[in-house]
């Protein structure tokens, strides 16, 4: 029910003020003429107070509101200003100015992407470059003026379709943006001012061109009511957008690549537009302003690229830490098997091109199920940390690896180390382990002991080494444990002395 009632409020709005300019005169018994200016600033001046209250809604993003806000107060600046100065049959430059100058913060609102950086320097320039712009479109239409600073009459037409130009540029804009949009407060945004956009290009059109139709009065009159629904509209829909919504994203690639590639390209276009009327009794100073409107867009953009180089820099140091972390054993600290693959492939390449020999180990910690069993999984991680931090101390070269190979198994690689160097690194890791001392009622005297599987390989052997090693992991294992044996050989190591 009180959807209903909230969308019946919101018809309400939207009749009001064509109820309005059609009743008025009725009652009033004559014609009114100016009523529809008023109702335009009445309409437009609310739409401005509802954007400049929605700046404190978390439903909006208040840079993108605040442009809005901007652009509103220049129309109905322009409009108060139009309607003041009514008693005259001509229309003042300064007037024009101010609806052109609605679009610019619309336009920067369109440009300034979630991409860019919102630094106090990038609003200073931004500030300067939007002050510039206006300066530009004043000094454009200046030389439209006769002496007294109306407009010329034959230079209308030209001012009414660029009028029509940048409402419907600033519609397409804002509809593009509304496709790439990716995220809710984005996405409303631009969906809801596209609306706007739209009613008012159409309205602004019909209105600005009541001359094609002279024998139609209802359809004159109703050129004059138009202009009030996009602001009427725009006020129902900033209220209709106070609550969140779920927002699931269009996945429009082409929309985003679009929007973020032609966004820089969007004020510079409208520095060339307005620079096109800058001419020679314009003096110096009209070279000077457009010389510093270019400036300004230089530095945006130097600032952009600063912003993403750094930006790039930082995702690229976090990809490394990311790639390093999932390269490491959680547990242990040590590389894990995903690491493990990759030295593998790595060092065997190398020694089958080589013709160098390479040794792996394979390392079980004795009756390790049993301790985690008896004693618990968080003891069973204390003495897999303390057995992965002797193993990795008993090597001695910078080029021998160890990881984690999965449970309780640990694997080494020895690149360029024959049987008998490889039987010596096996031979220090089962005794740094063995007199480590790790208690274990259950183990081998008491204490935690490891297996050790030795395989030497040399060229296209060394794609075996593994499953070699893993075999006299076996014999190892079924020879007592705490001791190490030989790939291909049945009889094992003596054990350590107890």
């Amino acid at each position: 029910m009180r959807t209903l009632g909230r969308y019946l409020g919101y018809g309400a709005v939207l009749l009001a003020f064509p109820l309005v300019q059609v009743l008025a005169p009725l009652v009033a018994g004559r014609d009114l003429p100016e009523l529809a200016y008023y109702l335009m600033l009445t309409a437009s001046g609310l739409a401005c107070l509802a954007a400049v209250a929605a700046l404190r809604w978390p439903s909006y993003d208040r840079r993108t509101m605040a442009c809005l806000a901007l652009g509103l107060a220049c129309w109905v600046a322009g409009m108060g200003y139009a309607i003041a100065r009514s008693g005259t049959e001509q229309n003042l430059i300064s007037t024009y100015v101010l609806f052109v100058s609605f679009g610019l913060p619309l336009l920067y609102a369109a440009v300034a992407t979630r991409d860019e950086p919102t630094t106090p320097a990038r609003r200073v320039v931004d500030g300067a470059l939007l002050i510039l712009l206006v300066i530009l479109c004043y000094l454009g239409v200046r030389d439209l003026s006769d002496g007294n600073g109306f407009l010329k009459n034959e230079d209308m037409v030209w001012v009414v379709v660029a009028f029509d130009v940048e409402n419907v540029f600033l519609f397409l804009t804002f509809l593009i943006r509304t496709f790439a949009a990716q995220d809710e407060k984005e996405y409303r945004f631009f969906r809801l001012t596209t609306i706007f956009l739209g009613l008012y290009a159409l309205s602004a059109g019909i209105h600005n061109h009541d001359e094609l139709y002279p024998d139609l009065p209802v359809l004159r009159q109703l050129a004059d009511v138009l202009p009030t629904l996009p602001f009427a509209a725009l006020l129902c829909l900033l209220h209709h957008g106070r609550t969140p919504r779920a927002f699931d994203p269009a996945g429009r690639l082409w929309a985003r690549q679009l929007a973020a590639g032609f966004a820089p390209g969007l004020l510079l276009a409208a520095i060339f537009a307005l620079s096109l009327g800058i001419r020679d009794s314009q003096g110096m100073f009209g070279r000077i302003v457009m010389a510093l409107a270019m400036l300004c867009y230089v530095v945006r953009v130097v600032q952009t690229q600063f912003w993403f180089a750094a930006t790039r820099d930082r995702l690229s140091d976090a990809l490394t830490a990311v790639e390093r972390v999932s390269l490491l054993d959680e547990l242990t600290g040590i590389p894990n098997r995903r690491a493990f693959e990759q030295a593998f492939a790595e060092r065997v390449r190398e020694a089958s091109r080589d013709g160098k020999p390479i040794s792996a180990l394979m390392i079980d910690v004795d009756l390790f199920k049993t301790f985690n069993d008896t004693r618990g999984h968080p003891e069973g991680d204390i003495a897999l940390k303390a057995v992965a931090r002797l193993l990795a101390g008993a090597l001695r070269r910078p080029a021998d690896f160890i990881a984690r190979y999965g449970g309780e198994e640990f694997i080494a690689l020895l690149p360029l180390a024959p049987a008998e160097g490889a039987q010596v690194v096996a031979r220090r890791m089962t005794r740094a382990v063995y007199d480590a001392l790790l208690e274990y009622d259950h183990g081998i005297d008491g204490r935690v002991t490891v297996s050790i599987g030795v395989a030497t390989a040399v060229s296209a052997d060394a794609r075996d080494l593994v499953r070699h090693a893993d075999q006299a992991l076996y014999l190892a294992k079924s020879a007592g444990r705490n001791r190490y044996a030989t790939s291909g050989e049945p009889e094992v190591a003596l054990p350590l002395p107890g």
